[in-house]
């Protein structure tokens, strides 16, 4: 029960972790430290939750749980059902999350390249980006090998010079910062169990901040007040309505967090419990994920 009980308090910790960066206001004014957070605690609570199954179920064989399951195929008689049944729920649970990721990664992907071969037949180069004929106001990037940002006609007749320039820096800033990588493992998650109001809302919380670490990079080539004009443009004329699958909007909900974010800047500093939480979050991941090998 010692390696079970280890992965639980790892477990515990991302836990806490995570409820102490949705509670946070710091979060707005450091988007990028608190993703780094997040991705850390997130792994951390999937690699513990498996590891406890796995370690109580395989406690009997008195090994890590490497080794013992290598010999399960071959010892499982040995197991009650409570401890078989451990197992059997903890792998479940691990295929369960790989698989859905590896499935989600596929649709998404497979979602792009249709849309580039749309891309292909119906947009024009122009302006630094791919501009299609449509008449609602939408700017997006499309992940990939090679991204690309679109804007549409509508948009461009919107916007002035300056928002336009706003706008496709903050599209730059998401193709050069891969950042729909760091949203893809939370939006499977969010598919693997739709009806979790609280994955939902740690879905959204990231999906904002990743928006913010693109506006901060917007700001500081283009400046504040011309992203903010913009979003509000796009906000009236729809939030970006009509954007494909996969893509990344400028003008994603909640756009008026990013507004109010972008003209009142708050200020805050970054809380001195950062590192430590960074610390103690990369800790259990490293101890849950070691104790994997341990060979007992």
């Amino acid at each position: 029960m010692t390696l079970a009980a280890h992965h639980l308090v790892a477990g515990t910790t991302a836990v806490l972790v995570s409820l102490w960066l949705l509670r946070g206001r710091w979060t707005h004014c450091h988007p990028r430290a608190a993703l780094v957070l997040w991705q850390i605690s997130s792994l951390t609570l999937v690699v513990s939750l498996v590891g406890a199954l796995l370690s109580f179920g395989l406690e009997p064989y008195g090994r890590g749980l490497l080794p013992a399951l290598v010999d399960l195929p071959w010892r499982f008689r040995e197991l009650d059902v409570w401890h078989l049944g451990a197992v059997a729920l903890g792998l479940a649970v691990g295929g369960w999350v790989l698989v859905n990721q590896l499935l989600c990664l596929r649709s998404t992907a497979r979602a792009r390249a249709r849309h580039r071969l749309l891309l292909q037949l119906v947009a024009r180069q122009d302006t630094g980006a791919l501009v299609v004929d449509h008449p609602v106001a939408v700017a997006y990037c499309l992940p990939g090998r090679t991204p690309h940002i679109v804007v549409s006609a509508g948009a461009r007749q919107l916007l002035t010079d300056e928002e336009l320039d706003a706008v496709l820096a903050h599209e730059r800033a998401h193709a050069r910062e891969r950042h729909h990588l760091v949203v893809a493992p939370f939006q499977a998650l969010r598919r693997l169990l739709p009806g979790s109001a609280l994955l939902t809302r740690v879905c959204s919380t990231i999906e904002l901040l990743v928006e913010m670490c693109a506006d901060d990079r917007a700001v500081h080539s283009r400046g504040r007040e011309p992203l903010a004009s913009a979003l509000e443009r796009f906000r009236a004329n729809g939030n970006g309505a009509g954007t494909p699958a996969g893509a990344m909007p400028v003008a994603d909900a909640p756009v008026q967090a990013r507004i109010q974010r972008l003209r009142a800047p708050e200020g805050q500093r970054l809380p001195l419990a950062w590192p430590l939480a960074c610390l103690i979050a990369a800790g259990a991941l490293v101890t849950s994920v070691s104790l994997f090998a341990v060979p007992l």
